[in-house]
């Protein structure tokens, strides 16, 4: 641990130095930079996908596309993580925390079905709920089938 003289220090990062003020908030918390730089480019990314995407098609219609790609790529990073090993922990950290986080969004969804109205808002979240079930079912099914497994 690294203490600086100026104030007292619980724990540091090169670079970073967290008070006891943050402790409260960070307690057992191992601050990991790489993970979080990892996660906000990745985020970029994301960000930029799905702005595309939006660019592109329309809102619902845009964010069922969404959630329906982003919880299909969730399921084969998933699936090749825990049951083949394929990627590592920085890799599936930048894919699904950074990109598959900010190019998915529940926010969108709970907006947009709100203001679709009762009927269609409803159908909009069950086709969404059904899709990205689908999704991940359909990514872990493509991993296992081209593993042989």
């Amino acid at each position: 641990m690294i203490r600086n003289p100026d104030r007292e220090t619980l724990f540091t990062y090169p670079l970073i130095w967290v008070t006891p003020v943050h402790a409260g908030l960070l307690s057992g918390m191992k601050i990991d930079i790489v993970s979080y730089a990892l996660i906000a480019i990745g985020g970029f990314f994301g960000a930029v996908l799905r702005y595309i995407v939006d660019e592109q098609v329309s809102s619902l219609m845009g964010t069922l596309i969404v959630n329906f790609s982003g919880c299909f790529l969730m399921g084969i990073f998933m699936y090749e993580s825990i049951y083949i090993g394929a990627f590592g922990r920085n890799t599936r950290i930048f894919f699904t925390t950074g990109v598959i986080g900010a190019y998915t969004t529940f926010s969108a969804l709970s907006v947009q079905s709100f203001q679709a109205g009762p009927v269609i808002g409803m159908a909009n979240l069950l086709a969404n709920l059904m899709f990205g079930l689908a999704g991940v079912l359909a990514g872990r099914h493509l991993i296992s089938y081209q593993r042989g497994i």
